[in-house]
């Protein structure tokens, strides 16, 4: 049994694909209270600074909207990885 790690190779090969799998149950399992914390502390990460107090809402938004798209680009990687999505 020969497991390839490069996801070229792992498409080519079954025991590829289990190791693709794995690997995407691991980000799931990594990736899944990362965005819980996310959630709960969005406002006081996000939120208005006593440092910057020229900030816009737009910035403040714009800030917020960036880190949820890098989370859910990575939940849909995982997705993929571990159910073929």
């Amino acid at each position: 049994m020969n497991l390839h790690l490069t996801p070229l190779f792992a498409v080519m090969s079954p025991e590829g694909l289990f190791g693709l799998k794995i690997i995407g149950i691991l980000g799931l399992i990594v990736i899944i209270p990362l965005g819980v914390i996310l959630y709960r502390n969005q406002d006081r990460w996000f939120g208005r600074s006593s440092d910057t107090p020229s900030e816009t809402s737009g910035s403040l938004v714009y800030g917020l909207a960036q880190t949820w798209l890098v989370y859910v680009g990575l939940l849909h990687l995982v997705l993929w990885l571990t159910f073929g999505l």
